[in-house]
């Protein structure tokens, strides 16, 4: 049966990127990328986390979605749909009335379809331009790189 959380160490954090073939985090950033989350769900099958999701924010109207991830032995599960569905709870919860709040995510290539079943809209849209991103490493050399 799986078990919605709201802690994740250091360790399983990498594991699920691990499990999705996304770049690991150092232990470092791993740590203060946790800590400073406004909010976090893993789902756990006994104590096996199985997915994770988790939002950066403002604390103002500014909600970011992000780190949505489910161990591929997993999905298909709903497990994403019950992490999501939290999240979403969570941030309902946290806006009083009157107040309108922006969340936005950047879906994983070609996973638009499970994001737009909860409202979220494909960029561009109406006055909404295209989302954007940008890495930036610092080789062991010392130099800069983004891509």
């Amino acid at each position: 049966m799986i078990e919605l959380r709201h802690e994740l160490s250091v360790e399983d954090y990498n594991y699920l990127r691990r499990s999705v073939k996304w770049i690991i985090v150092t232990e470092k950033r791993a740590k203060k990328a946790l800590d400073n989350s406004f909010y976090k769900v893993i789902a756990y099958e006994d104590e096996r986390p199985v997915g994770m999701a988790r939002i950066v924010s403002d604390g103002g109207y500014t909600y970011f979605i992000t780190d949505v991830i489910v161990h591929p032995e997993y999905q298909g599960k709903h497990i994403g749909t019950q992490m999501i569905d939290d999240i979403l709870k969570f941030i309902e919860k946290d806006v009083d009335k009157g107040e309108t709040v922006m969340v936005s995510l950047m879906s994983a290539y070609e996973r638009e379809s499970f994001y737009s079943r909860f409202g979220f809209h494909t960029r561009p849209f109406g006055n909404h331009g295209p989302g954007m991103s940008m890495w930036v490493s610092r080789i062991n050399n010392g130099e800069i790189i983004s891509s």
